[in-house]
């Protein structure tokens, strides 16, 4: 196989590719690809029209996504991942795969080795939950939302477009400025951040942000695949007391529509404020990630 670089410009040409995601997790999306693809040293290529990439997790390890396209016979596909492997001299591994993919891949190979980790897990969610907080499970949040509409009237919700679009780029800018921390990961989320924003229709992205008076406390950017809606990037400002459930909720009841039943809102990384607060919108479901190795 003839893997090359992952790049901006290969967005259009592998789009196809991402246009179904049974299986609900980020990283089988555009956003989820392309913003992480300089991290993880994304590589691609396409045979027999299947789309195979390769990856370098922070671990250092080289590993392949579950390919990707139509196609009926599954063993052929791995196994020109573990030929391939095996002509470069590295053991057969898979990251990123589904529980469901996981069960298929045993039964084509029966002494797969597989692993997860609770960090790697997404967080999905009903979307009609997220939009519409009902119930007593979610009254911290609706006291937070009103608590925020109270202390501050002149707040309003605006989709992104060419009219603001600057002043959102501004806003994760100062963000990223303001909240810096000593890690890569976040750091090249950040700087992929502005770049979506400078590419928003190349990548097929869309968003929203909060506002409080002139002044932006919070944005968040998305894509739709199939029934789900995923929120790849969200950020708002906690010295607003409010504005991150403001901007879940709303951000939700502006996209979760027209046959969206599903929101996932992304990993916690392991880190616990992150995970206490995923985990107070009550999931449907924790998507597990497995790293597999086929031989």
């Amino acid at each position: 196989m003839d893997f090359k670089p992952l790049g901006l410009e290969h967005i259009s040409l592998l789009r196809p590719y991402f246009q179904h995601n049974l299986c609900r997790i980020c990283d089988c999306t555009v956003g989820g690809t392309f913003m992480w693809r300089d991290l993880f040293k994304t590589e691609f290529a396409i045979e027999d029209d299947v789309l195979y990439l390769k990856v370098r997790y922070l671990t250092g390890e080289t590993a392949f996504t579950p390919p990707r396209g139509e196609f009926s016979d599954d063993k052929t596909i791995y196994d020109r991942i573990v030929d391939y492997c095996r002509s470069i001299g590295l053991p057969p591994r898979l990251c990123a795969v589904s529980s469901g993919r996981l069960e298929k891949i045993r039964a084509l190979y029966p002494g797969a080795r597989a692993i997860t980790d609770r960090a790697w897990s997404d967080y999905l969610y009903m979307a009609d939950d997220i939009v519409n907080l009902a119930g007593r499970r979610y009254s911290g949040q609706r006291n937070h939302i009103n608590r925020f509409r109270k202390e501050y009237p002149d707040w309003r919700f605006e989709v992104i477009d060419s009219g603001n679009l600057a002043e959102v780029r501004e806003f994760f800018r100062l963000y990223a400025q303001e909240h810096h921390k000593d890690s890569d990961v976040y750091d090249e989320g950040n700087s992929k951040t502005l770049e979506v924003l400078d590419n928003l229709e190349l990548y097929g992205l869309f968003g929203g942000l909060l506002r409080v008076g002139p002044n932006i406390v919070g944005a968040s950017l998305g894509e739709i695949v199939g029934d789900t809606l995923f929120v790849h990037i969200e950020k708002a400002l906690t010295a607003y007391s409010g504005a991150y459930p403001m901007l879940v909720n709303q951000f939700a009841r502006q996209f979760a529509v027209d046959g969206v039943t599903h929101i996932n809102r992304e990993e916690d990384d392991g880190v616990e404020g992150l995970r206490i607060s995923k985990l107070s919108y009550h999931p449907c479901q924790l998507l597990d990630k497995y790293v597999v190795e086929l031989a």
